[in-house]
């Protein structure tokens, strides 16, 4: 074997060593930095209706981050954990309060303390935003999960998606209007089974924001009470008698919650 042949050689056998050494090196991951956004609130109606996501993934020389997009309940994305599993990173995120503390005793000289924690669950909805900055990556993940759930780099924020929005047109406007992703938009009527009109409202996003949220007919010697509502929350309600205008009050919402009352008779 002549000297080049030689050199080839072992040009070939430092490149197969090195492709081993990269194929062995321990793919094991580890959690530097978490972190959570503020509470965005969602509304309730709605939480299942949006897909927990990936936003984006960036790769630097020495770490990973994966910046997510999460619905779920109020408070419970104080903490972060990975595992890679079989070609799959488990994102996931918790919130644990201590409920209990104990000291036991090892020995005459040493003691330890048995702290115990359960999940809080709060009967709220929030969006969040979660950062998980990851070392240790070497092999990229086929699959990955937040909490179980298989999450995607997607720019869709709704799970739903219609062939086609569904609509009415009546008197030549466009009413009742529901999205792509099953999500009421803009002004939809609703009417009894008399054909009297029963509300009148705003929507966003599915959630009703302005206008006559219902109407009751003749109750307590009026003709109709309006209830509605501006920016999402109930803020009056409307007593009429001889299709007049005879007390305003405000109110939160429960028909027999009326404080600030205004006579007009």
């Amino acid at each position: 074997m002549n000297s080049h042949h030689k050199f080839y050689v072992s040009i070939f056998v430092i490149l197969c060593i090195a492709f081993l050494n990269s194929e062995q090196k321990p793919n094991n991951p580890k959690l530097i930095s978490y972190s959570s956004s503020e509470c965005e609130d969602v509304y309730f109606m709605n939480r299942r209706k949006i897909q927990n996501r990936i936003l984006s993934h960036t790769i630097t020389d020495s770490s990973q981050v994966y910046k997510v997009f999460v619905a779920t309940g109020c408070d419970r994305t104080a903490k972060g954990e990975i595992k890679f599993i079989n070609d799959t990173l488990k994102l996931r995120y918790h919130n644990f309060i201590k409920v209990s503390e104990e000291l036991i005793k090892v020995n005459d000289s040493v003691s330890e303390v048995k702290e115990t924690y359960i999940e809080e669950v709060v009967e709220c909805d929030c969006a969040y935003e979660l950062i998980y900055e990851i070392s240790g990556l070497n092999k990229q993940p086929k699959v990955v999960t937040l909490n179980d759930e298989i999450i995607t780099n997607t720019k869709h924020k709704y799970k739903i998606r219609l062939k086609a929005p569904i609509f009415k047109v009546v008197n030549k406007d466009t009413i009742n209007l529901v999205d792509i992703y099953g999500l009421k938009q803009k002004t939809h009527m609703s009417y009894r089974k008399d054909g009297q009109l029963f509300s009148n409202l705003f929507y966003v996003d599915g959630q009703a924001m302005t206008g006559l949220a219902s109407i009751r007919y003749n109750v307590n010697g009026f003709d109709r009470v309006e209830i509605h509502k501006e920016n999402g929350n109930y803020t009056k309600r409307n007593y009429y008698k001889n299709e007049k205008l005879v007390k305003v009050c405000d109110t939160e919402g429960a028909f027999d919650d009326d404080t600030n009352c205004i006579s007009l008779e």
